[in-house]
């Protein structure tokens, strides 16, 4: 066989070497060995430090000069080099040819030990990677195997979860999530360990069969997890979502709680913006319209200064509905326009609706029927792609609107006319005042869209006394980001891995 491409792709059998041959290859076999070791610890050095291409080169390269050992086939050290360098494929985003080496390194079923732990768990991530979530299954459970008697199986129950909640059992995810925050609790991680159980929470509010106390006591576990963490820095990311779980539970005081804790331990203006924008949904959920106002012109501020015109403009609207609330109908008017022109111009065609929305209500609240009117069409023209219970919501403001009109102008009778109730109303259905609205996850309600920042959901409630619309952040314990400001992993198709996943197991062991 010879000698692979340093990209790992195998080749066909080379020509038998004479025996002068032989003897010169194995004489210079001690010095290419002593420079793998050394391009392997290079290579696993770049990755600790993010440096992933670099560290593919030096596996690279050692996969090559393992390929040129005497009776070099299935030799230990050319497996070791075909895991470390299959494993550096999978992490840079390539793995399916890191699946064919890591098979190459032939894991073996009945072995133990960390190494064929690693083994395993390497071949999962690559077939999670690729979407293949039942061999991942499978390559996962025998990885356990090898980690449980040594008591690491925080990170493999971690990706089990992932693979689970991905093939739509959440019951099962958060058993694995459970079982991986005590995992790391036990190993001295608090952090991973609240991290993983608010995944757990996350896997619970999603299969809709627990109440809200099982939910919150989980959550209130994993707030305290985290209070025990020494990494400080590290601690926004994780409050931040508390305090989206505890928003989709109802529980906006402890929402607002936990975003005033992820404040201080935001660490740039992308990240404060995020927080400030989901403080500011929370307190106009509590009625602290004074505080929302605040929160939201911070963060449209912040937004702004960024070029985020998408999330300013959801921020314009927010802050509009806290002025409407505030009696200020002129100031939410105004902020309403600048809620359409940042929509207009990030292209957001459910922003767009919703500031035409609001336009409609503020001009009816200083007298502009003819304006109102002009709006409600306007958002009714703009939601077409919205469900049946949007719509006619719309219809109904905009009869209402009109009745009004033509009475003010003397051609109806003021007696005839209708109102619609003013209540807190969730898109797709009512409910009365004071009520806690039904939180649902259905395609109807939630806006699916990753922003790079913390949060990659929303829930939009809409009220109709000032036709505005709060929206309500949803957990994001689901979201494809591993570090505060770093890409994410390419997930696999309908598959969302948790944040408490850690990288691939690199650096085999060598005999």
């Amino acid at each position: 066989m010879s000698s692979p491409n340093p990209d790992g792709t195998p080749q066909e059998p080379e020509p038998e070497l004479s025996s002068s041959k032989k003897k010169e290859k194995k004489s210079k076999w001690p010095q290419h060995e002593a420079s793998i070791r050394a391009l392997t610890r290079a290579g696993h050095g770049a990755l600790l430090a993010g440096r992933n291409h670099e560290a593919l080169t030096s596996f690279q390269r050692a996969f090559l000069l393992a390929s040129k050992a005497p009776q070099r086939r299935n030799t230990p050290v050319l497996r070791a080099c075909a895991f470390n360098l299959g494993a550096a494929y999978v992490e840079t985003g390539d793995p399916a040819r890191g699946l064919e080496l890591l098979l190459r390194a032939q894991p073996e079923e009945k072995a133990q030990g960390r190494c064929h732990g690693d083994q395993c768990f390497n071949v999962a991530l690559a077939y999670h990677a690729l979407g293949d979530l039942s061999q991942a299954l499978a390559w996962y459970h025998r990885a356990l195997g090898h980690y449980q008697p040594l008591g690491d199986q925080g990170q493999v129950q971690a990706r089990m979860g992932a693979c689970y909640e991905a093939l739509g059992q959440p019951e099962l995810a958060a058993l694995c999530l459970q079982e991986a925050s005590r995992a790391y609790a036990q190993a001295g991680q608090p952090r991973a360990a609240a991290l993983a159980l608010g995944a757990a929470a996350g896997c619970l509010l999603q299969s809709g069969q627990h109440s809200v106390g099982e939910v919150a006591q989980l959550l209130e576990e994993s707030r305290r997890l985290a209070e025990r963490s020494t990494a400080r820095g590290l601690l926004g990311q994780l409050y931040n979502d508390l305090g989206l779980s505890y928003s989709q539970l109802q529980l906006f005081p402890l929402a607002a709680e936990a975003f005033l804790q992820a404040l201080p331990l935001c660490p740039g203006p992308r990240e404060e913006a995020t927080v400030l924008r989901n403080l500011g949904m929370a307190q106009n959920a509590l009625g602290k319209y004074h505080e929302a106002r605040d929160s939201h012109q911070k963060a449209a501020a912040l937004h702004g200064s960024m070029g985020q015109r998408w999330e300013q403009g959801r921020s314009f609207g927010s802050l509009a509905f806290a002025l409407s609330q505030l009696g200020d109908h002129k100031a939410a008017r105004d902020n309403y326009l600048h809620a359409l022109q940042a929509a207009q111009d990030a292209g957001d065609v459910k922003g767009q609706w919703q500031a035409c929305e609001g336009l409609g209500a503020a001009a009816a609240r200083l007298g502009q029927h003819d304006q109102a009117l002009k709006y409600y069409k306007e958002a009714l023209a703009r939601c077409q792609k919205e469900p049946d219970s949007v719509r006619e919501r719309l219809v109904a403001k905009l009869a209402d609107a009109m009745r009004t009109h033509l009475a003010r102008a003397g051609h109806v009778p003021t007696h005839t006319l209708t109102s619609a109730p003013r209540r807190p109303q969730i898109p797709g259905g009512a409910c009365p005042a004071g009520t806690p609205a039904r939180v649902a996850m259905g395609p109807a309600e939630v806006q699916h869209r990753s922003s790079g920042g913390w949060e990659d959901e929303e829930l939009e409630v809409v009220c109709e006394e000032e036709e505005g619309s709060v929206k309500i952040p949803v957990p994001g314990w689901l979201a494809q980001r591993l570090k505060w400001s770093a890409a994410p992993e390419p997930p696999p198709p309908h598959c969302h891995p948790h944040r408490p996943i850690s990288t691939l197991k690199t650096l085999a062991c060598f005999p």
